[in-house]
Protein backbone atom coordinates (compact mmCIF):
# COMPACT_ATOMS: atom_id res chain seq x y z
CA UNK A 1 0.00 0.00 0.00
CA UNK A 2 0.95 3.45 -0.96
CA UNK A 3 2.43 5.98 1.85
CA UNK A 4 1.74 9.47 1.71
CA UNK A 5 2.27 12.54 3.87
CA UNK A 6 -0.01 16.15 3.82
CA UNK A 7 1.64 19.16 4.33
CA UNK A 8 -1.34 21.34 4.96
CA UNK A 9 -0.46 25.32 5.66
CA UNK A 10 -3.47 26.75 7.17
CA UNK A 11 -3.94 30.20 6.90
CA UNK A 12 -6.66 33.29 7.83
CA UNK A 13 -6.66 34.12 4.29
CA UNK A 14 -4.89 31.60 1.81
CA UNK A 15 -4.41 27.95 2.49
CA UNK A 16 -1.91 25.63 0.75
CA UNK A 17 -1.61 21.99 0.19
CA UNK A 18 1.24 19.80 -0.38
CA UNK A 19 1.47 15.68 -0.71
CA UNK A 20 4.07 13.38 -1.45
CA UNK A 21 4.40 9.57 -1.71
CA UNK A 22 7.22 8.60 0.40
CA UNK A 23 8.73 6.62 -1.90
CA UNK A 24 9.30 10.12 -4.20
CA UNK A 25 11.86 12.76 -3.19
CA UNK A 26 9.70 16.12 -4.07
CA UNK A 27 6.25 17.75 -2.84
CA UNK A 28 3.57 18.22 -5.33
CA UNK A 29 0.95 20.74 -4.61
CA UNK A 30 -2.65 20.45 -4.98
CA UNK A 31 -4.58 23.28 -6.19
CA UNK A 32 -8.48 23.60 -8.35
CA UNK A 33 -6.81 26.30 -11.06
CA UNK A 34 -3.31 27.56 -11.56
CA UNK A 35 -4.25 30.98 -9.58
CA UNK A 36 -4.51 28.62 -6.36
CA UNK A 37 -1.09 26.77 -7.09
CA UNK A 38 0.41 30.09 -7.25
CA UNK A 39 -0.94 31.84 -4.20
CA UNK A 40 -3.30 29.47 -2.51
CA UNK A 41 -6.71 28.45 -1.46
CA UNK A 42 -8.63 31.72 -0.20
CA UNK A 43 -9.72 30.27 3.11
CA UNK A 44 -12.93 31.35 2.89
CA UNK A 45 -16.30 29.43 2.73
CA UNK A 46 -19.85 30.45 0.68
CA UNK A 47 -23.23 29.66 1.88
CA UNK A 48 -25.69 29.46 -0.94
CA UNK A 49 -28.94 31.68 0.45
CA UNK A 50 -31.49 29.89 1.57
CA UNK A 51 -30.10 26.20 1.86
CA UNK A 52 -27.15 24.80 3.28
CA UNK A 53 -25.00 24.09 0.67
CA UNK A 54 -21.49 25.06 0.87
CA UNK A 55 -18.27 26.33 -1.45
CA UNK A 56 -14.95 26.88 -1.01
CA UNK A 57 -11.86 28.76 -2.00
CA UNK A 58 -12.20 30.33 -5.39
CA UNK A 59 -15.75 28.79 -5.99
CA UNK A 60 -16.68 30.37 -3.32
CA UNK A 61 -15.84 33.48 -3.75
CA UNK A 62 -17.32 33.64 -7.33
CA UNK A 63 -20.90 32.34 -6.24
CA UNK A 64 -20.51 35.01 -3.44
CA UNK A 65 -19.95 37.38 -6.59
CA UNK A 66 -23.26 36.54 -8.83
CA UNK A 67 -25.03 37.03 -5.35
CA UNK A 68 -26.46 33.51 -4.94
CA UNK A 69 -24.45 33.06 -1.60
CA UNK A 70 -22.97 35.09 1.31
CA UNK A 71 -19.14 34.49 1.75
CA UNK A 72 -17.81 34.31 4.97
CA UNK A 73 -13.92 34.32 5.81
CA UNK A 74 -11.62 34.66 8.72
CA UNK A 75 -12.29 32.02 10.60
CA UNK A 76 -9.72 31.71 12.44
CA UNK A 77 -9.25 35.22 13.85
CA UNK A 78 -13.34 35.02 14.83
CA UNK A 79 -12.60 31.80 16.59
CA UNK A 80 -9.39 33.30 18.52
CA UNK A 81 -11.52 36.32 19.11
CA UNK A 82 -14.24 33.98 20.97
CA UNK A 83 -16.98 35.98 18.48
CA UNK A 84 -19.40 33.57 16.73
CA UNK A 85 -19.94 34.20 12.72
CA UNK A 86 -23.89 34.92 11.74
CA UNK A 87 -25.08 34.42 8.27
CA UNK A 88 -28.34 34.94 7.23
CA UNK A 89 -29.70 35.25 11.12
CA UNK A 90 -28.54 32.15 12.32
CA UNK A 91 -25.00 32.10 14.29
CA UNK A 92 -22.17 30.18 13.86
CA UNK A 93 -19.31 28.82 15.90
CA UNK A 94 -16.31 29.93 13.58
CA UNK A 95 -13.83 26.36 14.23
CA UNK A 96 -16.91 24.44 13.06
CA UNK A 97 -16.44 26.73 9.82
CA UNK A 98 -12.68 26.24 9.80
CA UNK A 99 -13.26 22.23 9.93
CA UNK A 100 -15.50 22.70 7.38
CA UNK A 101 -13.10 24.75 4.98
CA UNK A 102 -10.20 21.97 6.07
CA UNK A 103 -12.44 19.25 5.47
CA UNK A 104 -13.49 20.39 1.95
CA UNK A 105 -10.43 21.20 0.51
CA UNK A 106 -8.55 18.13 1.77
CA UNK A 107 -11.54 16.45 -0.80
CA UNK A 108 -9.10 17.77 -3.57
CA UNK A 109 -6.75 14.45 -2.85
CA UNK A 110 -9.22 12.11 -2.59
CA UNK A 111 -8.46 10.96 -6.08
CA UNK A 112 -4.95 10.64 -4.78
CA UNK A 113 -5.05 8.77 -1.94
CA UNK A 114 -6.93 7.49 1.01
CA UNK A 115 -7.17 8.62 4.19
CA UNK A 116 -6.08 4.82 5.25
CA UNK A 117 -2.66 5.31 3.42
CA UNK A 118 -1.75 8.51 5.15
CA UNK A 119 0.61 8.49 7.43
CA UNK A 120 1.20 11.45 8.42
CA UNK A 121 -0.71 14.87 8.19
CA UNK A 122 1.60 18.04 9.13
CA UNK A 123 -0.65 21.47 9.55
CA UNK A 124 1.26 23.85 9.88
CA UNK A 125 0.12 27.65 11.13
CA UNK A 126 1.51 30.56 11.78
CA UNK A 127 1.13 31.02 15.43
CA UNK A 128 0.36 28.52 18.41
CA UNK A 129 -0.06 31.32 21.13
CA UNK A 130 -3.61 32.07 23.16
CA UNK A 131 -5.86 29.80 22.17
CA UNK A 132 -4.76 28.98 18.54
CA UNK A 133 -3.39 25.70 20.06
CA UNK A 134 -7.04 24.84 21.07
CA UNK A 135 -8.76 25.76 18.04
CA UNK A 136 -5.77 23.74 15.59
CA UNK A 137 -6.47 20.79 17.76
CA UNK A 138 -9.84 20.37 17.51
CA UNK A 139 -9.42 20.69 13.94
CA UNK A 140 -6.68 18.15 13.87
CA UNK A 141 -9.33 16.17 15.90
CA UNK A 142 -11.63 16.18 13.31
CA UNK A 143 -9.91 14.86 10.40
CA UNK A 144 -10.44 11.61 8.33
CA UNK A 145 -6.82 11.02 9.14
CA UNK A 146 -6.18 9.27 12.82
CA UNK A 147 -5.33 11.97 14.98
CA UNK A 148 -2.33 9.97 16.01
CA UNK A 149 -0.80 10.69 12.53
CA UNK A 150 -1.34 14.73 12.99
CA UNK A 151 0.96 16.57 13.82
CA UNK A 152 0.80 20.24 14.77
CA UNK A 153 3.75 23.08 13.96
CA UNK A 154 4.15 26.66 12.86
CA UNK A 155 5.52 28.66 9.89
CA UNK A 156 9.02 28.89 11.77
CA UNK A 157 9.33 25.11 12.36
CA UNK A 158 8.10 24.40 8.26
CA UNK A 159 10.92 26.83 7.10
CA UNK A 160 13.31 25.07 8.83
CA UNK A 161 12.39 21.33 7.57
CA UNK A 162 12.41 23.03 3.98
CA UNK A 163 15.65 24.69 4.00
CA UNK A 164 17.62 21.65 5.47
CA UNK A 165 16.16 19.74 2.68
CA UNK A 166 17.57 22.00 0.11
CA UNK A 167 21.23 22.03 -1.50
CA UNK A 168 23.50 22.20 1.80
CA UNK A 169 24.87 25.76 -0.20
CA UNK A 170 22.21 27.53 0.39
CA UNK A 171 21.76 27.21 4.06
CA UNK A 172 25.77 26.97 5.06
CA UNK A 173 25.08 30.35 5.96
CA UNK A 174 22.09 32.48 7.57
CA UNK A 175 18.88 32.43 5.25
CA UNK A 176 16.33 35.18 5.38
CA UNK A 177 12.36 34.59 4.62
CA UNK A 178 10.72 37.35 3.58
CA UNK A 179 7.00 37.23 3.56
CA UNK A 180 4.80 39.20 2.21
CA UNK A 181 1.49 37.82 2.10
CA UNK A 182 -0.16 39.99 4.78
CA UNK A 183 -1.53 41.55 6.35
CA UNK A 184 2.17 43.26 6.67
CA UNK A 185 5.70 41.83 5.96
CA UNK A 186 7.40 39.14 8.25
CA UNK A 187 11.02 38.15 8.21
CA UNK A 188 12.18 34.55 9.23
CA UNK A 189 15.70 33.97 9.91
CA UNK A 190 17.32 30.38 10.29
CA UNK A 191 20.30 30.76 12.21
CA UNK A 192 22.48 28.09 13.68
CA UNK A 193 24.75 26.89 16.32
CA UNK A 194 27.42 24.68 14.98
CA UNK A 195 29.11 24.29 17.89
CA UNK A 196 26.67 21.70 19.43
CA UNK A 197 26.63 18.42 18.79
CA UNK A 198 23.94 18.06 17.30
CA UNK A 199 23.75 21.24 16.01
CA UNK A 200 21.08 23.49 17.36
CA UNK A 201 18.59 25.46 14.61
CA UNK A 202 16.51 28.24 15.41
CA UNK A 203 14.20 30.44 13.38
CA UNK A 204 13.77 33.97 14.45
CA UNK A 205 10.40 35.90 13.20
CA UNK A 206 10.33 39.91 13.17
CA UNK A 207 7.35 41.71 11.94
CA UNK A 208 7.51 44.85 10.51
CA UNK A 209 3.68 46.00 10.58
CA UNK A 210 4.45 49.29 8.95
CA UNK A 211 5.13 47.49 5.85
CA UNK A 212 1.50 46.50 5.22
CA UNK A 213 -0.32 44.96 2.21
CA UNK A 214 -1.82 47.32 -0.06
CA UNK A 215 -4.40 46.62 -2.21
CA UNK A 216 -2.67 48.72 -5.18
CA UNK A 217 -0.04 45.99 -5.87
CA UNK A 218 -2.72 44.01 -7.26
CA UNK A 219 -3.91 46.24 -9.56
CA UNK A 220 -1.98 47.35 -13.00
CA UNK A 221 -3.90 50.81 -13.32
CA UNK A 222 -2.48 51.86 -9.78
CA UNK A 223 0.36 54.27 -10.37
CA UNK A 224 3.93 53.44 -10.41
CA UNK A 225 4.49 56.17 -8.43
CA UNK A 226 2.63 54.85 -5.17
CA UNK A 227 4.77 51.20 -5.72
CA UNK A 228 7.84 53.22 -5.75
CA UNK A 229 7.32 54.62 -2.26
CA UNK A 230 6.51 50.94 -0.83
CA UNK A 231 9.83 50.06 -2.77
CA UNK A 232 12.25 52.81 -1.02
CA UNK A 233 10.50 51.83 2.23
CA UNK A 234 11.03 48.22 2.10
CA UNK A 235 14.44 48.90 0.93
CA UNK A 236 14.77 50.98 4.20
CA UNK A 237 13.57 48.31 6.40
CA UNK A 238 15.69 45.73 4.80
CA UNK A 239 18.94 47.94 5.04
CA UNK A 240 18.38 47.81 8.83
CA UNK A 241 17.11 44.72 8.76
CA UNK A 242 20.87 42.90 7.20
CA UNK A 243 22.77 45.07 8.94
CA UNK A 244 25.14 42.79 11.32
CA UNK A 245 23.76 39.66 9.58
CA UNK A 246 25.44 37.06 7.73
CA UNK A 247 22.99 36.16 5.15
CA UNK A 248 23.55 34.17 2.01
CA UNK A 249 20.05 32.75 0.69
CA UNK A 250 16.79 35.06 0.64
CA UNK A 251 13.42 33.81 0.35
CA UNK A 252 11.21 36.40 -0.82
CA UNK A 253 7.28 34.56 0.16
CA UNK A 254 3.88 36.60 -0.75
CA UNK A 255 1.69 38.11 -3.95
CA UNK A 256 3.39 41.40 -2.18
CA UNK A 257 7.00 40.62 -3.94
CA UNK A 258 4.40 40.51 -7.40
CA UNK A 259 3.83 43.19 -10.39
CA UNK A 260 7.94 43.90 -10.03
CA UNK A 261 7.21 46.45 -7.96
CA UNK A 262 10.59 45.87 -5.46
CA UNK A 263 13.43 46.62 -8.53
CA UNK A 264 15.34 48.82 -6.18
CA UNK A 265 14.59 46.36 -3.01
CA UNK A 266 15.58 43.12 -5.29
CA UNK A 267 19.07 44.86 -6.31
CA UNK A 268 19.50 45.67 -2.53
CA UNK A 269 18.47 41.70 -1.65
CA UNK A 270 20.91 40.28 -4.18
CA UNK A 271 24.25 42.07 -3.67
CA UNK A 272 26.13 38.83 -2.37
CA UNK A 273 23.66 36.86 -1.95
CA UNK A 274 21.22 34.43 -3.45
CA UNK A 275 17.52 35.35 -3.99
CA UNK A 276 14.25 33.20 -4.67
CA UNK A 277 10.81 33.86 -5.22
CA UNK A 278 9.45 31.47 -3.03
CA UNK A 279 6.07 29.28 -3.66
CA UNK A 280 4.77 26.59 -1.27
CA UNK A 281 7.55 26.83 1.53
CA UNK A 282 5.24 26.18 4.25
CA UNK A 283 3.29 23.14 3.04
CA UNK A 284 5.98 21.68 1.22
CA UNK A 285 8.44 21.98 4.28
CA UNK A 286 5.65 20.46 6.76
CA UNK A 287 5.35 17.16 3.74
CA UNK A 288 9.39 16.96 4.69
CA UNK A 289 8.97 16.98 8.44
CA UNK A 290 5.95 14.33 7.77
CA UNK A 291 8.89 12.00 5.78
CA UNK A 292 11.81 12.61 8.40
CA UNK A 293 8.94 11.53 11.17
CA UNK A 294 8.16 8.22 8.70
CA UNK A 295 11.82 7.80 8.02
CA UNK A 296 14.54 9.52 10.08
CA UNK A 297 17.58 10.52 7.88
CA UNK A 298 20.89 11.51 8.59
CA UNK A 299 19.56 14.97 8.74
CA UNK A 300 17.69 14.23 11.78
CA UNK A 301 20.66 12.84 13.55
CA UNK A 302 22.74 15.99 12.81
CA UNK A 303 20.26 18.70 13.48
CA UNK A 304 17.83 19.70 15.75
CA UNK A 305 15.44 22.65 15.81
CA UNK A 306 14.44 24.66 19.02
CA UNK A 307 11.58 27.02 17.83
CA UNK A 308 9.70 29.14 20.68
CA UNK A 309 7.16 26.26 21.35
CA UNK A 310 10.29 23.81 22.05
CA UNK A 311 10.90 22.30 24.81
CA UNK A 312 14.52 23.58 25.43
CA UNK A 313 15.78 20.54 27.81
CA UNK A 314 15.68 16.75 28.05
CA UNK A 315 13.49 15.63 31.18
CA UNK A 316 13.44 12.37 33.41
CA UNK A 317 14.13 9.99 36.58
CA UNK A 318 14.92 7.12 37.88
CA UNK A 319 12.63 4.71 39.12
CA UNK A 320 11.97 1.32 40.10
CA UNK A 321 9.39 -0.67 37.34
CA UNK A 322 8.70 -4.26 37.66
CA UNK A 323 11.08 -4.41 40.43
CA UNK A 324 14.04 -3.11 38.35
CA UNK A 325 15.45 0.72 38.57
CA UNK A 326 15.55 2.52 35.37
CA UNK A 327 15.82 5.75 33.57
CA UNK A 328 12.62 6.88 32.29
CA UNK A 329 12.32 9.82 29.84
CA UNK A 330 9.27 12.54 31.06
CA UNK A 331 9.67 15.21 28.42
CA UNK A 332 12.35 15.52 25.26
CA UNK A 333 14.22 18.65 24.61
CA UNK A 334 13.05 19.89 20.92
CA UNK A 335 9.39 18.15 21.27
CA UNK A 336 6.19 20.55 21.16
CA UNK A 337 5.48 21.94 24.93
CA UNK A 338 1.37 21.25 23.36
CA UNK A 339 2.25 17.57 22.25
CA UNK A 340 4.75 16.55 25.73
CA UNK A 341 3.12 15.34 29.10
CA UNK A 342 3.57 12.00 30.42
CA UNK A 343 1.55 10.24 33.38
CA UNK A 344 4.13 7.27 34.74
CA UNK A 345 2.75 4.91 37.60
CA UNK A 346 6.40 3.62 39.70
CA UNK A 347 7.15 2.33 42.82
CA UNK A 348 9.12 4.78 45.20
CA UNK A 349 12.18 3.89 46.53
CA UNK A 350 14.27 4.82 49.76
CA UNK A 351 13.82 8.46 48.94
CA UNK A 352 11.34 10.58 50.70
CA UNK A 353 10.92 12.83 47.52
CA UNK A 354 10.75 12.16 43.64
CA UNK A 355 13.91 13.85 41.82
CA UNK A 356 13.57 14.52 38.42
CA UNK A 357 16.67 15.40 36.97
CA UNK A 358 16.53 18.16 33.96
CA UNK A 359 19.11 18.05 31.29
CA UNK A 360 19.34 22.01 29.13
CA UNK A 361 20.09 21.47 25.84
CA UNK A 362 22.42 24.61 26.07
CA UNK A 363 25.17 22.40 27.93
CA UNK A 364 25.10 24.73 30.87
CA UNK A 365 24.72 21.20 33.13
CA UNK A 366 22.27 19.06 34.62
CA UNK A 367 19.95 19.99 37.63
CA UNK A 368 17.48 18.28 39.60
CA UNK A 369 14.13 19.25 40.72
CA UNK A 370 12.15 17.53 43.83
CA UNK A 371 9.02 16.85 44.23
CA UNK A 372 9.03 16.83 48.68
CA UNK A 373 6.26 14.00 49.61
CA UNK A 374 6.24 15.38 53.52
CA UNK A 375 3.02 13.64 54.67
CA UNK A 376 3.64 10.86 53.00
CA UNK A 377 3.17 7.44 55.11
CA UNK A 378 6.25 6.08 56.92
CA UNK A 379 6.23 2.77 54.77
CA UNK A 380 9.14 0.49 53.80
CA UNK A 381 11.48 1.02 50.73
CA UNK A 382 9.48 0.07 47.69
CA UNK A 383 6.42 -0.03 49.10
CA UNK A 384 4.65 2.64 47.63
CA UNK A 385 3.24 3.24 44.54
CA UNK A 386 2.72 6.58 43.43
CA UNK A 387 1.48 8.31 39.80
CA UNK A 388 3.60 10.85 38.13
CA UNK A 389 1.71 13.21 35.95
CA UNK A 390 3.73 16.16 34.23
CA UNK A 391 1.98 18.74 32.27
CA UNK A 392 3.34 21.50 30.15
CA UNK A 393 0.93 24.74 30.09
CA UNK A 394 3.84 26.88 27.63
CA UNK A 395 7.41 25.79 26.71
CA UNK A 396 8.23 27.98 29.60
CA UNK A 397 5.66 26.72 32.47
CA UNK A 398 5.56 22.96 33.81
CA UNK A 399 3.18 21.39 36.37
CA UNK A 400 4.02 18.26 38.15
CA UNK A 401 2.02 16.27 40.35
CA UNK A 402 2.43 13.10 42.67
CA UNK A 403 -0.27 10.83 43.65
CA UNK A 404 -0.13 8.24 46.40
CA UNK A 405 -1.62 5.14 45.12
CA UNK A 406 -0.81 3.21 48.26
CA UNK A 407 0.79 -0.34 47.64
CA UNK A 408 -2.59 -3.14 47.64
CA UNK A 409 -4.25 -4.34 50.80
CA UNK A 410 -1.06 -3.39 52.51
CA UNK A 411 -0.64 0.11 52.57
CA UNK A 412 -4.10 1.37 51.36
CA UNK A 413 -3.61 4.95 49.18
CA UNK A 414 -3.93 7.85 51.61
CA UNK A 415 -5.29 9.73 47.90
CA UNK A 416 -2.81 12.41 49.41
CA UNK A 417 -1.21 14.74 46.16
CA UNK A 418 1.69 16.84 45.64
CA UNK A 419 1.72 19.49 43.20
CA UNK A 420 5.03 21.61 42.09
CA UNK A 421 4.87 24.44 39.29
CA UNK A 422 8.38 25.03 37.56
CA UNK A 423 9.10 28.10 35.45
CA UNK A 424 11.72 28.46 33.21
CA UNK A 425 13.25 31.42 31.37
Amino acid sequence: MARYIIGYDLNDTMSQISYFELNNSVPETVANDEEEERLGIPTVLSKRKGVAQWEFGNAAIKAAENGSATLVDQFLSFAAAGAKIEIEGEAYDPTDLLVLFVRRSLNMLSMIMSPSEVEYMIITVASLEGKYVDIIERVAESMPVSRDKIIIQTYEESIYYYLIHQPEDLWERDVVVLDYSGPHLKAYQLWMNRSTEPVVAFVDQTGFEEIKMPKYMMKEEESVEKADRIDELVLQISHEYFSNKIVGTVFLLGEGFEGGWCNKTLKFMCMGRRVFQGRNMYSKGACYCGKDKAAPCELNRNYVFLGRDKLKFNLGLHMYVAGEEEYLAVADAGENWYDSGVTYDFVLGDSRCVPLILTPLDGKGTETIEVDLSGLPDRPPKASRLRLTVEFESETRMKIEVEDLGFGEFFPSTGRKWQKIIEFE
